[in-house]
């Protein structure tokens, strides 16, 4: 009897989950900061943007899944066979730089949740935060942990509440929604490109192949994939429109400068009062234990596929040294940056605006694989996906020259 309940639950944890905790993970620490930090400094008038990248970020992720589900290789692997080992190289050392950005802006994400908690300075957690996360990794099971935590995230749902709470002009917002009037500066532009960077995080795509790869799944799985990445990047997304709404609604602070933590914290008042902070502090913990390990397994699967490592998390250390070095060598380089004692805020943000400059060269890589015959046959995707591709490389393009230029005049 108990059996004849379970198995719905049973069904939607080995269908659907995967797809829900790489888009839960998209919501990391550097993610929450950087789109309260968007709405806190331009109101309602980014969230646009939301609107647009949902469907591109769905399109791009079932393409990396496709590579995965087709092929059984790694984008890495493809790359180097089929267009050599420089562009590989070039692909690597990309996802490297914007992989141990986020890591270093979700590391301090999760210490400023720990000082929310405890009023002790981050600084005092930074050591033991990347000692945690080293050991889940390594000699722990991540994926049984991230079963847990995926629910733990459901704290997010705060923000939906708050948003609601708050008692925001939703005329405002849905005219900013779907009639957006952008704002051409610096800070407009740095707010786009830091909530495209956090959107379209370049991790994404090469973990969303590895899974596939994992789980053995093939081209027979390509529907239950594609369900199951759509239902993960619209909560993914939709939190984030939360998000927004509930900062710009409480805070609205045009100079990212003048943020503090605790600033950024008061969009969830009108759901939790006083214990904002707290609640706070506890989404961007469970946020990061769910997102960093994956952040630093996606830099372990490029390069060891660059170098033919052996490597998996089902792998034991002793048999995959280059594949978890890799992972120890990005806490180690992630320490190494955070020495510098960095403001929490502005790293999460500035990080995720670098993020969004590199992410369009990678897209690229992708969109060259999966439009290859020789690669995928007669599993190419839709035109409309390509399309979809190209267009998201445009977008953030445009973002990048915008950017220059007002770094420059």
């Amino acid at each position: 009897m108990f059996r004849h309940f379970l198995k719905p639950i049973k069904k939607f944890r080995q269908t659907y989950l995967p797809g829900i905790v790489t888009g839960s993970a998209d919501d990391n620490p550097s993610a929450i900061s950087t789109y309260s930090v968007v709405g806190a400094t331009t109101g309602f008038s980014q969230l646009w943007l939301l609107l647009i990248s949902t469907p591109l970020l769905i399109a791009i992720q079932r393409m990396s899944a496709q590579i995965g589900d087709v092929t059984h290789k790694g984008i890495t692997t493809l790359l180097k066979q089929h267009y050599g080992s420089k562009v590989a190289l070039s692909g690597v050392l990309a996802l490297i730089v914007a992989n141990v950005l986020t890591i270093c802006a979700d590391v301090v994400g999760m210490t400023a949740g720990f000082q929310l908690l405890t009023g002790e300075n981050y600084l005092y957690f930074i050591i033991p935060v990347i000692i945690l996360l080293w050991y889940i990794i390594v000699f722990d099971n991540y994926k049984h942990i991230a079963r847990y935590f995926f629910w733990f995230s459901g704290i997010l749902l705060a923000y939906v509440l708050s948003g609601i709470l708050a008692k925001p002009d939703w005329l405002a917002v849905l005219k900013s929604f779907f009639l957006p009037h952008p704002t051409f500066n610096l800070g407009y532009v740095c707010g786009g490109l830091g909530l495209l960077g956090v959107t379209f995080s370049p991790y994404a795509f090469f973990w969303q192949t590895e899974e596939e790869i994992e789980e053995r799944h093939d081209a027979r799985s390509l529907k239950k994939t594609n369900r199951a990445i759509a239902l993960g990047f619209i909560w993914s997304n939709l939190i984030a429109f939360f998000i927004m709404v509930a900062s710009a609604s409480a805070i609205l602070n045009p100079d990212v400068n003048l943020l503090t933590i605790k600033d950024i914290a008061q969009a969830l008042r009108p759901a939790a009062g006083a214990w904002a902070p707290k609640l706070f502090g506890l989404g961007l913990i469970g946020s990061g234990i769910l997102a960093i390990p994956i952040l630093a397994t996606s830099s372990a699967y490029a390069v060891a596929e660059f170098f033919r490592w052996r490597q998996g998390l089902d792998a034991k250390p002793k048999r995959a040294k280059g594949f978890y070095g890799i992972i120890s060598f990005s806490f180690l380089l992630c320490l190494a940056i955070l020495a510098f004692r960095p403001n929490p805020i502005r790293l999460m943000f500035f990080s995720q605006v670098l993020v969004g400059a590199i992410t369009p060269l990678l897209i690229f890589f992708l969109l060259k694989l999966v439009s290859n015959k020789k690669i995928m046959g007669d599993y190419r995707p839709h035109w409309l996906s390509l399309t979809a591709g190209w267009l998201t490389i445009a977008i953030l393009v445009a973002g990048d020259i915008f950017l220059i230029y007002y770094l420059l005049v």
